[in-house]
């Protein structure tokens, strides 16, 4: 009996004790919201009033969902892992600074596939099964829209899978589907031996080996009676054979794709090898191609924006400036290729010069190189397309990651961050490029896991890339510092990151101005103004590795700072100082 008093003692006693805990959560005050405080956002993280709100403008991230996080613990990053890491990416409040930043996310291939990557297409109405279902990723989006969050979905128009049911079906000559690819008999390649004399060579080399590849499953007979084989086209190898954009039905079949994907929530695509729609290796030798691919891109473009007028789009044209200045003429948004490798190099090389004291050069006119030729490439875009938008980027998938080529030191990835994010156009940070990711040459290494935290302690860390198959990859990684680390201190390249993106999506004439070349007069200062409707702003870079630069600044530029990378530097009697690489942005209403 005394037992059982006892009891009813001690569940009395916790139950008041606990609605105590209660009423004390509820009456007690909640903790302060940070405010948004312009003048603590100049040399520090601090909470920001962003003003990119379209797809078209803003600061994209590319992610590799394989690598990105694991939502059900078997090594393969898929859409559960990606919603529980949206938080890190953008939690949809202002007033934080835990997040990145970023406005809107291009996923890597998500698309049925036999490869890895995922550029060789197998069916494109449905995701990837080692990623989830389709209510993963219906589910991805709504919470990526609870953010404030665009996302654009690769898109492979070049190429499928050889297991496409498109390709297998027109493997028959008598298919319907027989022109959606490119197909050539015995009798149109040059074989004087067999008395053939077509235009096609069949000694001709693509990105993958031999363009035209022979298929065993077709046999038929030529005009003189005898047996004869047939060909189809794959640049980037005999796995990935070419559509053939002529055929007006696969060019509606494309639209359908793209109405599929717009009606589950993507705000617009990045387009594979858009370069290569029309290739000359491919066609009838003398024909013109350029032409015939900018009216294709047109087309597509104009369908896109007809179903969704705020549609954001991108294309890879792989190209020197002027090809892909002509591709403008069909295309929303070009990558910026050979930027990253531009920076780098200027970077390096003042550090060479300055380690080795070489002399300033007295030449005014070579000052601010690379502010001229940006603003020399954007007028070529502009003569091809007056609403181009420029999509600048340090590496990416194809390409060996940019810490690499900035030596591993913070201050240069730091500087190298600021002088594409602040440049025109919509930056795409490459995952783990803000934590100083490495890679090697071979493509899975470009493409390992996100590290969150040290090896071990994130359950959500994908572990494919342990594989035998991918041999060492996943070494290139293993003294990076992770993202739990880099949270932790604030003079990280991640907090870095954090801070370049908000100054970027916080100003209008960041995120959707034009830029003009405005030189300093100083050989190691790289600089520009950009200008919209509503704001000016002008972007100063310090690329030497010593020299603290004092200079007056040009007429028209004398604004408040808003954003510093070292709090050393300063604005007074309008004059701007500026420490070794750092980068300032001035900006004022107009």
């Amino acid at each position: 009996m005394y037992k059982n008093k006892m009891q009813h003692t001690l569940k009395a006693v916790a139950v008041i004790s606990c609605a105590l805990v209660c009423a004390t959560s509820i009456f007690a005050k909640p903790k302060a919201a940070k405010k948004v405080n312009p003048e603590l956002a100049v040399t520090e993280l601090a909470p920001v009033t962003r003003t990119s709100e379209k797809p078209t403008e803003g600061v994209y991230y590319s992610l590799f969902v394989r690598s990105f996080a694991d939502g059900n613990g078997d090594g393969i990053g898929d859409f559960k892992g990606l919603v529980k890491k949206l938080d890190y990416l953008n939690d949809g409040n202002d007033l934080t600074t835990d997040d990145l930043g970023v406005t809107g996310i291009w996923l890597l291939p998500i698309f049925a596939s036999q490869s890895y990557h995922g550029y060789d297409v197998d069916d494109y109405y449905s995701i990837n099964p080692e990623y989830g279902t389709m209510e993963d990723f219906e589910t991805f989006i709504a919470e990526c829209k609870k953010r404030g969050i665009d996302v654009i979905i690769d898109m492979t128009c070049n190429h499928s899978s050889t297991y496409c049911d498109w390709f297998k079906a027109s493997r028959k000559p008598d298919s319907p589907y027989r022109t959606w690819y490119r197909w050539i008999s015995d009798e149109d390649t040059s074989n004087p031996e067999l008395g053939y004399n077509g235009p096609y060579n069949l000694k001709q080399k693509g990105l993958g080996g031999a363009i035209w590849n022979l298929d065993l499953m077709n046999k038929g007979t030529d005009s003189k009676g005898h047996e004869m084989y047939y060909y189809y086209a794959g640049l980037f190898g005999s796995h990935m054979p070419d559509f053939n954009m002529d055929t007006q039905a696969v060019r509606e079949e494309f639209k359908k794709v793209f109405k599929f994907w717009l009606d589950k929530g993507v705000s617009g695509f990045r387009f594979d090898a858009a370069g290569h729609i029309y290739n000359s290796a491919e066609v009838r030798p003398g024909t013109e191609t350029i032409t015939k691919a900018i009216a294709f891109w047109k087309e597509m473009n104009d369908y896109i924006l007809s179903v969704k007028p705020d549609a954001y789009s991108v294309a890879e044209v792989w190209e020197p400036t002027a090809v892909r200045a002509k591709y403008m003429g069909g295309m929303q948004s070009n990558f910026h290729f050979d930027l990253g490798t531009l920076i780098a190099s200027i970077i390096n090389n003042q550090e060479l010069n300055d380690i080795k004291n070489v002399a300033p050069d007295t030449d005014s006119s070579t000052y601010n190189g690379f502010a001229r030729s940006l603003e020399s490439q954007y007028a070529m875009y502009a003569s091809n397309n007056p609403d181009y938008i420029d999509a600048p980027f340090l590496s990416n998938h194809d390409q060996p990651r940019s810490a690499a080529s900035l030596r591993n030191k913070p201050d240069k990835i730091k500087l190298a961050a600021d002088m594409y994010i602040l440049a025109e156009g919509i930056p795409f940070i490459y995952y783990g490029e803000e934590i100083a990711m490495k890679s090697g040459a071979d493509d899975p290494s470009k493409r390992t896991p996100m590290v969150w935290n040290v090896e071990g302690k994130d359950k959500l860390t994908p572990t494919w890339i342990n594989s035998p198959v991918y041999k060492n990859a996943g070494v290139y990684n293993k003294k990076t510092v992770s993202v739990k680390e880099q949270s932790k201190d604030p003079d990280s390249v991640l907090n870095h990151y954090k801070r370049v993106v908000r100054v970027k999506t916080a100003h209008p004439a960041l995120s959707r101005g034009r830029l003009k070349a405005v030189s300093c007069g100083n050989p190691v200062l790289e600089s520009w103004v950009m200008e919209c409707d509503t704001e000016k702003a002008f972007v100063v870079h310090n690329v030497s590795s010593k020299q603290t630069i004092t200079v007056t600044l040009p007429e028209g530029c004398d604004m408040p700072m808003v954003y510093t990378a070292k709090p050393e530097s300063k604005v007074e009697g309008g004059k701007l100082t500026i420490p070794p690489m750092c980068s300032v942005v001035l900006a004022q209403n107009k």
